[in-house]
């Protein structure tokens, strides 16, 4: 970059030139071109960013409705944002294949397992598994901790089975039992049937947990975000 000793304070581009101030003195380099607007909205890997952003959007979108008889109760309003949030870092870790294509991967799930989607829910999912040899979900040490703070209230256990058949989303129609919150141990595992999956292209096992004060479907729960939670679940013997 050359010094302009002179008299006049230019700034800014000057035909081909650029003019700048640093410490009361006037700089000017040769101005090398940039990218328009235009060049930047046509740019390849714009294109591929905007296209991936807008696959990830029709996903959440879809799987939001496919989530309602799971998560009715959810009253986050942050939710939509927070699946966003989870899906695109998936896209993010896995440029090579296009975001369409991931989701029909049983893999490309493997860190939201046991993570909850609603990440403000109190209700800890980390010790859920399913065991593929008996069909079985053990709930871990949930019913117990929960027992603490809500005893003689209800955990509503909703399980079903997540799959991914062309570009649809499909969650199977809940299954839902209910377990007292009581004489649950730390010790003790509570272990609930979950309806077997049909055969599709992508199958995953799905839980939806709430907090309700009875033992019917129609209960309200104690808190619409603390008190309930959606997850896929880890598989045993898959």
């Amino acid at each position: 970059m050359a010094k302009a000793d002179n008299i006049f304070n230019i700034r800014g581009r000057l035909g081909d030139f650029i003019f700048c101030q640093r410490n009361g003195k006037t700089y000017v380099k040769r101005y090398s071109g940039g990218f328009t607007k235009a060049a930047t909205q046509n740019h390849p890997n714009i294109k591929v960013g905007q296209e991936r952003f807008a696959q990830v959007s029709r996903y959440v979108k879809s799987l939001k409705q496919q989530l309602q008889p799971y998560l009715w109760r959810q009253k986050d309003g942050t939710f939509h944002n927070q699946l966003m949030a989870l899906f695109l870092q998936i896209a993010k870790n896995e440029t090579e294949k296009t975001f369409n294509e991931l989701i029909h991967e049983l893999d490309s799930y493997s860190s939201l397992s046991n993570k909850s989607l609603n990440k403000n829910s109190k209700i800890d999912p980390s010790t859920l598994l399913y065991d593929a040899k008996t069909n079985k979900l053990n709930l871990g040490i949930i019913p117990y901790e929960l027992a603490v703070k809500y005893k003689d209230m209800y955990l509503e256990v909703a399980t079903g089975w997540y799959g991914v058949d062309g570009e649809d989303i499909l969650l199977s129609k809940p299954n839902i039992q209910y377990i007292k919150l009581d004489k649950q141990t730390k010790n003790e595992d509570v272990i609930v049937d979950i309806t077997p999956a049909e055969e599709s292209q992508t199958q995953l096992p799905f839980v939806a947990l709430a907090v309700v004060y009875t033992d019917d479907k129609g209960s309200e729960s104690p808190h619409l975000v603390h008190t309930v939670m959606a997850c896929f679940v880890k598989m045993r013997n898959i």
